[in-house]
């Protein structure tokens, strides 16, 4: 009887894991639609595609690097927000995976419109 449990639990295991991944996915997403129905994408996954510009390095207080870009894509444009030493610069085709936010809030500071990034790639 043992013999047998051990392979069904580690199947829900599995089973339980992949669908928590797939409920975890980040939809691909146009900028345009983003600011069109900013409520519906508040604090939802998303991956958005476009150019980097207004790049800029940043330290913070507690010395912690961190950049924002504007990335855009035809009109449309959304602030970024990444942890680290951008591996990017201005000009570059850009992937960002990450949650979009309407209204973020970090002490005296309100920021519209933005992604908190998770991944930046090179498509």
């Amino acid at each position: 009887m043992k013999r047998r449990l051990i392979p069904l639990l580690a199947g829900l295991v599995l089973l339980f894991g992949a669908a928590g991944a797939l409920a975890a996915r980040a939809d691909l997403v146009s900028i345009k639609d983003l600011l069109v129905q900013p409520d519906k994408w508040h604090g939802q996954p998303v991956v958005v595609t476009g150019i980097v510009g207004q790049l800029e390095a940043k330290t913070s207080q507690r010395g912690n690097s961190y950049y924002t870009f504007v990335l855009t894509e035809g009109l449309a444009s959304v602030n970024v927000f990444s942890h680290g030493v951008p591996q990017i610069r201005n000009t570059s085709q850009v992937q960002v995976e990450g949650t979009f936010l309407k209204v973020k809030r970090v002490g005296n500071y309100t920021f519209q419109n933005q992604v908190d990034a998770r991944r930046i790639t090179l498509p």
